[in-house]
């Protein structure tokens, strides 16, 4: 992954979001865009699996590869990201965004 740049998308229950935005401090991680969510899924699911419907916080950030390895780390050790209902976090390269041209400027 090296010094690529990465669009880092996290995902979480709203009242994670404080708890994720100072675990992306101690990384050095600038979350550029914190934005409002809700869950799609189906009522009926929900009360199959005896959940409640929560609302979400998308959190997006721009990361070298490097950084991404060290906070994917830190996702699985300390936020327990690979828990089912803690979120979920996931990277797409910028290059796949726009063109040598655009990641140039």
């Amino acid at each position: 992954m090296g010094d690529n740049l990465y669009w880092m998308i996290t995902i979480t229950d709203r009242n994670q979001s404080q708890k994720f935005l100072s675990f992306y401090k101690t990384y050095g991680v600038e979350v550029v865009l914190s934005t409002l969510g809700k869950g799609t899924a189906a009522s009926e699911i929900l009360n199959d699996f005896g959940l409640e419907a929560t609302q979400k916080a998308v959190l997006l950030s721009v990361v070298t590869g490097k950084v991404w390895s060290a906070v994917q780390k830190g996702l699985q050790t300390i936020m327990l990201i690979d828990i089912p209902g803690t979120g979920i976090a996931f990277t797409m390269p910028l290059s796949s965004i726009g063109g040598k041209r655009q990641l140039e400027f």
